[in-house]
C-alpha cells in the first residue's frame, strides 16, 4: 500500500508530505483547492508523462516522491519487482521522480535509476487510478478474457494449463511441418538446378588441355596462307628445278672438297661435314615436297574449331575461368547431385502427426471454452449482486463469447464484457453502455468483483461519485469500504456519505500566501471530520443539523 506521498513544487503545492494508512481514505475540498493535483502527482510517480507546465512557478524543477510497502499476500506482485530486477528484500519500493523546466526527467524504484515505461509497467501493478471517465483495463475489452480467466476455479485453471502445453506443441509442430516443406521446396529447386549444371557438363564432355590444342589447331589454320607461301619459298630455295638450288650447290661443294680430301687427308673432316649437310638437305627437301604436296586447308574444321571453343568459353562465364576450373565445379555438381538424392524429409510424418494433435488441441479448447462459460455464469452473478447493492435493480451484466478460427495462444474464444443500463436498452459493449453516475457505479461493482483477482496495491477513486447523492451515494460509500478491506483505497469525493465512511479524512485547501496560492494538505482527528463532513452536507455555515447529521452518517457507516 501507499504509505508516503511528498510532493514539491508540483502545480500549486509548494510541499507537502503526507502519511497513509491501509483501508479507506478520502481527500475533500473545495472545487480547485488542489485534490486532484494529489492524485496527478501519483499517478506520475508511477509512469505518467511529466510535464514542465506542472513545475510549480518560479522553482527549476518538481520533485515527487512515494513509498510503498508490498504485502507478502500478494504472491504476484512481489514476482514482478523481482523479475525486473528491483530489489524488495525489504518489502518496500521507493519511487522517485524529478523533472525540470529544460524537459529532463529521471526516473527511480529502491535508488535504480530506470525509464519511463519500466516505471510505467511496475507502477500499473502498485496503483490503479480510477477516474468518471477513465479507460481502465475493465473498459478495454482486449483485456476481458485474462480478466475471466483470473476470476477461474481450479477446474477452468486446470484448463487453461492443459491447453497451453498442446498449444505450444501445436504452434512448433506447425512451424515445424512450414519449414520443412519449405525447405522441401527449396530442396526440389536445388536439384533442378543441379541436374542442369550437372547434364549440361555431362553434354559438355570437356578434356584437361583441350582449349589449349583446340587454339594451337585453330592458329594453324588460320595462318594457312603463309604457312603454304613459307613452304614455297623453303621449297624453291633447296630445289628450285633448275640448277642453283641449295641441294645443287650442296653437292657441287661436296663433291669438290672429296677430290681435295683424296689429295689431302687434312680435308677428310670438312669433306664429311659437307657430305652430311648435302644428304640432311636432301632429306628435308623430300620432307618438305611432302608436305607441300599434303598441305589442304579445310574450312569446315576451322567453324568446329570456333564452335567448341565457344561452347568452352560459355561455361567458363557459368562455372570457372579455366578449363579445371569448370571440371572441379562439375565433380562438386556431381558429389552434391549425390547427397541430395540419398536425404529425404518425411512431411507425410509430420503432418500425420499434425493433424492427430490437431484433435488434441481441439478437445482442450473446447474444455476451456466450457469451463469459462461456467465461470462466466458465476461472475455474472457476482456483478448483477453488486449492481443491485448499488441499487441499479434493472441492470445487468453479461459476459459474450464469440469463437474464432483456428488456435490462439488463448484459446478459441473472444470475451467481452455487456451490460444493460436500464430496463428495455438492450445489452451494449461496457465500454459504450454506461455514463455519468452509471459509469461509477458500474465500475465500482466490477472493481469490487475483480479487485483480490488483480491483487493491486492501491486503488484510487478520482470523483467517480459525481452526479450521485441520497441512498446512491451510500451504496457507493459501502462498496468502497468493502473494497478497502482487501486494498487500499484512495478517494476524492464530494459525497459526505463516502467521507463519512471513511477510515482516514485528509482536507486540502488552498489559501494565499502573499502573491503565491498555496496548498495546505491536513489529516483531520476525529472532531474535525464530523466538522468536514457537516461542511459537505450544509455548506460554508455548520449548522447543528448538519453536525448532528454528519455524526449520525459517520456512526452509521462504521457499524456496515
Amino acid at each position: 500500500m501507499l504509505e508516503q506521498l511528498v510532493i514539491e513544487n508540483f502545480a500549486i503545492i509548494d510541499q507537502v508530505e503526507l502519511s497513509f494508512d491501509d483501508r479507506l481514505t478520502v481527500l475533500t475540498g473545495e472545487t480547485g483547492a488542489g485534490k486532484s493535483i494529489i492524485i496527478d502527482a501519483l499517478a506520475m510517480l508511477t509512469g505518467g508523462r511529466a510535464s514542465t507546465e506542472m513545475i510549480r512557478k518560479g522553482a527549476d524543477k518538481a520533485v515527487l516522491q512515494a513509498v510503498f510497502s508490498l504485502d507478502d499476500e500478494k504472491k504476484g506482485l512481489l514476482a514482478a519487482f523481482e523479475e525486473a530486477g528491483i530489489d524488495v528484500s525489504e518489502g518496500q519500493v521507493v519511487i522517485y521522480r524529478e523533472f525540470n523546466q529544460k524537459g529532463r526527467s529521471v526516473s527511480r524504484m529502491n535508488g535504480t535509476i530506470v525509464p519511463l515505461k519500466f516505471l510505467a509497467d511496475l507502477g500499473a501493478r502498485l496503483v490503479e487510478i480510477q477516474g468518471q471517465h477513465d479507460t481502465s483495463l475493465l473498459l478495454n475489452p482486449d483485456s476481458h478474457l485474462s480478466l475471466l480467466d483470473d476470476f477461474a476455479d481450479a477446474s477452468l485453471k486446470q484448463a487453461r494449463v492443459d491447453y497451453d502445453k498442446l498449444f505450444t506443441s501445436y504452434r512448433d509442430l506447425a512451424l515445424r511441418l512450414n519449414q520443412v516443406q519449405n525447405q522441401a521446396q527449396d530442396l526440389n529447386q536445388r536439384l533442378d538446378l543441379l541436374t542442369f549444371q550437372a547434364e549440361e557438363l555431362k553434354n559438355a564432355n570437356l578434356q584437361p588441355g583441350e582449349e589449349e590444342e583446340l587454339l594451337a589447331d585453330r592458329a594453324k589454320l588460320a595462318n594457312h596462307k603463309k604457312i603454304a607461301d613459307a613452304l614455297d619459298q623453303a621449297q624453291q630455295a633447296l630445289n628450285p628445278g633448275l640448277e642453283g638450288g641449295a641441294i645443287d650447290l650442296l653437292a657441287a661443294a661436296n663433291s669438290a672438297l672429296s677430290t681435295a680430301a683424296s689429295y689431302d687427308k687434312d680435308y677428310e673432316n670438312l669433306a664429311q661435314s659437307l657430305s652430311e649437310a648435302y644428304y640432311a638437305a636432301q632429306d628435308a627437301g623430300r620432307e618438305l615436297d611432302e608436305s607441300v604436296a599434303n598441305l589442304t586447308f579445310d574450312e569446315g574444321a576451322l567453324v568446329k574449331i570456333d564452335d567448341r571453343l565457344q561452347v568452352i568459353h560459355q561455361l567458363k562465364r557459368k562455372y570457372g575461368e579455366t578449363v579445371d576450373d569448370i571440371l572441379a565445379f562439375q565433380k562438386r555438381v556431381e558429389e552434391d547431385l549425390s547427397a541430395l538424392d540419398g536425404g529425404s524429409l518425411d512431411i507425410d510424418q509430420l503432418t500425420a502427426q499434425k493433424a492427430a494433435l490437431k484433435e488434441k488441441i481441439q478437445a482442450a479448447a473446447d474444455r476451456l471454452r466450457d469451463g469459462r462459460k461456467r465461470v462466466a455464469k458465476k461472475l455474472e452473478e457476482a456483478v448483477n449482486q453488486e449492481l443491485a447493492d448499488l441499487l441499479m435493480k434493472e441492470a445487468f451484466f453479461k459476459v459474450a463469447f464469440e469463437p474464432v478460427e483456428g488456435f490462439l495462444p488463448s484459446g478459441q474464444d473472444r470475451v467481452t464484457f455487456e451490460v444493460q443500463t436500464n430496463k428495455g436498452e438492450g445489452v451494449k459493449p461496457l465500454e459504450k453502455a454506461a455514463s455519468g453516475g452509471e459509469a461509477s457505479r458500474l465500475m465500482l461493482a466490477l472493481k469490487t468483483v475483480f479487485i483480490a483477482q488483480q491483487g493491486l496495491s492501491t486503488v484510487v477513486f478520482d470523483e467517480i461519485d459525481t452526479g450521485v447523492s441520497g441512498r446512491v451515494g451510500s451504496a457507493i460509500a459501502q462498496k468502497m469500504r468493502a473494497i478497502s478491506k482487501q486494498t487500499q483505497v484512495l478517494a476524492i469525493t464530494h459525497l459526505p456519505q463516502v467521507a463519512a465512511a471513511a477510515d482516514h479524512h485528509f482536507l486540502i485547501e488552498k489559501s494565499s500566501q502573499g502573491e503565491r496560492t498555496v496548498t495546505q494538505v491536513t489529516e483531520l482527528a476525529e472532531g474535525a471530520r464530523d466538522e468536514a463532513v457537516a461542511m459537505m452536507l450544509s455548506g460554508d455555515e455548520i449548522t447543528d443539523a448538519a453536525l448532528a447529521n454528519a455524526k449520525d452518517l459517520r456512526a452509521h457507516a462504521g457499524n456496515q
